[in-house]
């Protein structure tokens, strides 16, 4: 393309290669949604056809100007092509040339946790719920975009805490509708009960759609929680207690029980874990066997309390 051509040019006057842009790399930001192919009307009065950053990757690239210029800027990408060039001809030692990158990136990087989240992704106001008046906004979270009904941070009362909800699938946080977030919103939804009376709720989570029946979570995979069916709840329901079931081979009532694991059968008192050994068979495990298995054990690893840093708002 023409306009590729040009820009080609610009990297190439600055003293960068143009290589560094392949068709790849294009495809690939264009399916990650941090740019877009649109028909620009330039000052010159040509209309081409432009890569043009979506508000993600506008966000992105301001983030990367602000706080890491010295690593994404021409000179960067020349001075290292030249660099590689040395080293080639040993000019340059490896070593020498990686300690001069790594020691004042690792300082911009080690800079970038003081930054406050909230001066670099500000937050996309889609519209007023209807219902409460409360603003809808769509944000860029830790574990990706979501939805937040109500203000955050210093607008909030102390005593009332916004609500979030995961984006649609399909869904961007540049095009999203007030209708869209709306029904959003509508989670967690109240499918119906289970035959022996108990409530199943409908939901999105961090790592997809699922139903929840008192403590258990049972996935739902492809289904949709805003349409899944009562039957088809249940029948999810029906075959996590199953699997369940299989899960413990025995209980021994006293907090011991023989489990099949992902990697085999085994031990465990909830504290310790003790792996049954193949040419056994598992059903035939004794409490006193157990008990045996869990003494010779050793120590489970005790992992440092997490403790959360707070997190500045988005």
């Amino acid at each position: 393309m023409e306009a590729d051509s040009e820009r080609s040019d610009e990297i190439t006057s600055r003293g960068a290669s143009p290589f560094s842009r392949t068709e790849t790399e294009s495809s690939t930001i264009l399916n990650n949604f941090t740019v877009q192919r649109q028909i620009v009307q330039e000052n010159t009065g040509a209309t081409k056809g432009k890569l043009v950053p979506t508000p993600s990757g506008q966000l992105i690239a301001d983030f990367l100007t602000d706080h890491f210029e010295p690593v994404i800027d021409y000179g960067f990408t020349a001075s290292v092509e030249e660099h590689f060039d040395d080293i080639a001809e040993a000019k340059l030692e490896r070593n020498t040339m990686l300690q001069s990158f790594y020691e004042p990136f690792h300082a911009l990087v080690a800079k970038s946790g003081d930054i406050d989240r909230s001066t670099v992704a500000q937050a996309r106001e889609v519209g007023i719920d209807p219902k409460s008046g409360k603003t809808i906004y769509a944000r860029f979270g830790r574990f990706g975009p979501y939805l937040q009904l109500g203000e955050a941070g210093d607008k909030a009362s102390k005593s009332e805490k916004p609500q979030n909800a995961p984006l649609p699938k399909g869904a961007r946080i540049e095009t999203i509708t007030v209708e869209e977030a709306l029904v959003a919103f509508q989670l967690p939804r109240l499918v119906g009960q289970t035959e022996d009376g108990q409530d199943i709720r409908a939901n999105i989570g961090r790592f997809g759609p699922y139903i929840q029946i008192g403590k258990l979570f049972v996935s739902t995979k492809d289904e949709d929680p805003h349409t899944i069916t009562l039957e088809k709840a249940r029948e999810l329901y029906a075959a996590k207690l199953v699997a369940e079931a299989e899960k413990n081979i025995a209980d021994f009532g006293n907090g011991v029980k023989v489990l099949k694991g992902r990697w085999g059968p085994y031990v465990t008192d909830g504290k310790k874990n003790a792996k049954i050994d193949k040419k056994t068979d598992p059903t035939t495990i004794t409490q006193e066997m157990a008990l045996k298995l869990l003494a010779k054990a050793p120590e489970g690893k005790r992992r440092p309390p997490f403790r959360r840093k707070k997190s500045k708002v988005w």
